[in-house]
């Protein structure tokens, strides 16, 4: 019965008989939870029509992938803010015992399921909706979940036997006879105070070593791409404002519409020989194949960037032509975000230092942004606390998405770039996107409910991560040394110093000589790597919509993609 207690609840629970008060329900608890329920499926629904291709608006058009998209965003956004209302329900007002415990675990299985099956099964649907070379493709889909199931499940039911031990530390104490606090009546008790460190061991429950899992594949998404993001969100917006599109004479116009024009042109030739080499080794076998396969995997991803910063360009091109110039508003939005993510990443690098990483003897340095929301504790602050709370926690997941993409910018060997565009969106980048949000949304809820200890002491997650997952078998020590917060921060500085000194892609370009010199390079670029790059069998996608309806030579250059191969979404590839 011990082991039982201790693992399910804290063991600074408050008192059960207080627990048990079912008359003192808190009802606003209930309201404020279908109220964020409500706005987080409102959110997804807005981020999906603002994002999603005119083509891919219509109610019919991919809808089964859409409604996927909507419950993955909403489960997102629901289980990082699933924190502000398990500390409403335990304090000020006790609510109902183990309610949110079970709330956790159920919001937990729905992510594993999501990440796991229906945002993948979503992308393979995806790739072949439209593609005439596959007959059958709804036998195509199942194949391949059924791969992917198998691997999951081989790898769960192997490892759970050996790495799901659970080790609690406790004080053993060793006395004659144990008195209620109640039985002292000031006369001379000899009271029992030696102890000894001791372990209560037991068997983790499956969902909760599933939980274990993700929240490890979380981590790993979360310390890499999130310290890059925490650099690169608020940087991005600034160089923004720095590059924003200038009014420019009829004679700058032309020539650097010409310049584009070459640059377009060169990468289409580029398309055509990545193309051929991909269909040359599309039947080839062997290390040397697949060697040169990953190769121009390489100069695909490559590919996709230059094409992608073309059209960043042609579009700024046109705004300062026809438009003269960005919006003076739009500008100064951008540089406001930008100050203000800036100012975000900085609160949260401080307080992870001070509260997480620097605990001299157990206790922090300083409590910091636990002091701020402690602030809105009470019932008629409640809403700001929580808003405060959403700010930070979801500043992280934005941070994951603009790591991820910048790290694709840089390095081409891991993965093609996913870029999300007002109205230019493809689908395929939306699941891509929904599928990193929802695998580091568990992580982030980890990491949050640490760095906020104080402000969610006496929590049912409190009970789950620090009295279950922080000490199983495999995954404890990662978590009782920190070793993701230290990554996240080092991953941070790193990327602090290689931005501050390399701010934009390479290759990007603007308005000025040294940027049309960039351009150039482009286009030559292209002209070389046509004739050297190796073929590749492309795993993603027949579907491969990165052309934008402004620019007709930039439009000419993207639908020469390589489209030959069977399809694999970037999505499904990545669990």
């Amino acid at each position: 019965w011990l082991k039982r207690s201790v693992l399910s609840s804290s063991l600074t629970r408050r008192p059960y008989a207080r627990a048990c008060n079912f008359a003192m329900v808190d009802l606003f608890l209930p309201i404020f939870a279908a109220a964020v329920a409500a706005a987080a499926v409102a959110g997804s629904v807005r981020l999906l029509v603002h994002f999603q291709k005119p083509e891919d608006s219509g109610f019919k058009s991919g809808l089964l992938c859409k409604v996927i998209v909507v419950a993955s965003l909403t489960l997102s956004w629901l289980i990082v803010l699933l924190l502000p209302l398990d500390v409403r329900n335990s304090r000020p007002v006790p609510g109902i015992p183990g309610l949110m415990l079970v709330v956790w675990r159920v919001g937990f299985a729905l992510a594993a399921a999501f990440a796991v099956i229906f945002v993948p099964a979503a992308s393979f649907y995806d790739e072949v909706e439209d593609d005439d070379t596959v007959p059958r493709k709804c036998r195509y889909v199942l194949c391949r979940m059924a791969s992917l199931f198998f691997f999951v499940a081989c790898a769960v039911g192997i490892s759970y036997p050996f790495l799901s031990d659970v080790a609690v530390p406790v004080e053993q104490y060793s006395c004659d006879a144990w008195l209620d606090a109640g039985d002292l009546d000031g006369s001379d008790i000899k009271l029992c105070k030696a102890s000894v460190p001791a372990h209560i061991r037991a068997k983790a429950d499956v969902e909760v070593y599933l939980i274990a899992l993700l929240c490890f594949a979380g981590w790993l998404l979360l310390s890499v791409f999130g310290g890059i993001g925490l650099v690169s969100a608020p940087l991005d917006l600034v160089m923004a404002f720095v590059d924003r599109p200038r009014p420019v004479d009829e004679r700058t116009y032309q020539q650097r519409r010409q310049l584009l024009g070459s640059a377009a042109q060169a990468m289409l030739r580029h398309s055509e020989a990545l193309q051929q080499q991909d269909a040359d080794l599309a039947e080839q076998t062997g290390w040397s194949a697949r060697r040169r396969r990953r190769h121009l995997g390489t100069e695909y991803n490559k590919f996709k960037r230059d094409i992608r910063l073309l059209e960043d360009e042609f579009e700024r091109l046109r705004i300062s032509k026809f438009e003269r110039g960005e919006n003076l508003a739009v500008s100064c939005t951008k540089l406001a975000l930008g100050v203000t993510f800036a100012i975000i990443s900085l609160a949260w690098v401080s307080h992870i230092a001070l509260y997480v990483l620097i605990a001299p003897r157990g206790k922090p340095a300083s409590v910091w942004l636990n002091w701020l929301l402690e602030l809105f504790e009470h019932p008629g602050l409640y809403p700001i606390g929580v808003a405060i709370f959403a700010c930070f926690s979801l500043y992280l997941l934005l941070c994951v998405v603009a790591g991820c993409l910048k790290f694709g910018m840089r390095f081409f060997c891991v993965f093609s770039i996913h870029p999300m565009r007002y109205k230019e969106t493809p689908l395929s980048s939306v699941l891509f996107n929904v599928e990193l949000v929802l695998v580091s949304s568990v992580a982030v809820a980890q990491f949050v409910q640490e760095a906020f200890a104080d402000y969610t002491r006496l929590t049912d997650a409190d009970a789950l991560f620090h009295a279950q997952i922080r000490y199983l078998k495999c995954f404890g020590w990662f978590f009782k040394t920190n070793f993701f917060v230290y990554l996240l921060v080092g991953v941070a500085l790193v990327a602090l110093g290689y931005l501050t000194g390399r701010p934009r892609d390479r290759g990007e370009v603007g308005l000025d000589q040294k940027s049309a010199e960039r351009l150039e390079a482009i286009a030559e670029g292209s002209v070389e790597k046509g004739s050297s790059s190796s073929g590749r069998h492309w795993p993603w996608g027949s579907k491969r919509r990165m052309s934008r309806a402004e620019g007709a030579e930039v439009a000419a250059a993207a639908p020469a993609a390589p489209r030959a191969g069977v399809i694999a979404a970037p999505a499904g590839s990545m669990v």
